[in-house]
């Protein structure tokens, strides 16, 4: 009886994730955006924002996914969960709480290694998504990533008003034209593909541009599993 009482509590705060659907790990960095020794605009060599993306880079390159990041945070998309599953756990248990947990200590790992003057901590989740929704989801964290942005760069220049819409911040961040240059590259947040900065507006099109690399039939390959 007490077995069952308890792997029903268990289950209830450890939600199942698909085997075949898009699995979706999202990472945040604690109190990264409040901390006046990080600066999100520079990606000089060591660098928070250098450091995210060499582990970015190393985690879709191994795993052979998609993951968009910006600001203090970076959402991997596993188009075949199975590859972080049968690697995180041999068991094949597919509980996000077993997932996160085993994901964020690996990720926790890499970056801090390449990080060791600022010790970083992780909030973690996962869950599944619907195949048809990639696309929708990455525009979703694009737009979060953009506001956190926006927000930072008008607070680092003491022109932070409030609440207001995020077109109209976008707007008032063009006031500053030398540095909005660098923002404007950054503030959609920054796609990657099996190790690769691919172009965020040309995926959403249905291309893979790498750097100035056109592949058509990569983005077939990617989403084929979905298509079956």
């Amino acid at each position: 009886m007490w077995i069952s009482y308890f792997k029903q509590i268990q289950n209830k705060y450890s939600m199942g994730i698909s085997t075949k659907e898009p699995l979706v790990i999202r990472l945040d960095g604690k109190n990264v955006t409040k901390n006046k020794d990080i600066d999100l605009f520079n990606n000089y060599k060591g660098s928070f924002a250098e450091q995210l993306e060499r582990t970015v880079e190393y985690f879709t390159s191994k795993y052979h996914c998609l993951a968009i990041f910006g600001s203090d945070e970076v959402s991997f998309v596993f188009t075949n969960p199975m590859s972080v599953i049968e690697d995180l756990d041999k068991e094949k248990y597919n509980r996000s709480n077993e997932i996160i947990a085993l994901f964020s200590q690996y990720f926790f790992n890499y970056f801090n290694n390449l990080n060791r003057n600022m010790l970083i901590f992780w909030h973690g989740k996962c869950f599944s998504i619907n195949n048809t929704k990639v696309n929708s989801y990455l525009k979703y964290r694009s737009r979060i990533i953009k506001n956190v942005m926006t927000t930072y760069f008008l607070k680092r220049k003491n022109a932070y008003i409030g609440v207001e819409k995020l077109e109209d911040r976008e707007e008032r961040c063009k006031q500053f034209p030398k540095e909005y240059e660098r923002l404007k590259d950054i503030q959609n947040g920054i796609l990657y593909y099996d190790g690769q900065r691919i172009d965020l507006e040309e995926f959403y099109k249905g291309k893979i541009v790498n750097i100035n690399k056109i592949d058509d039939n990569a983005f077939d390959e990617l989403f084929k599993s979905l298509l079956d």
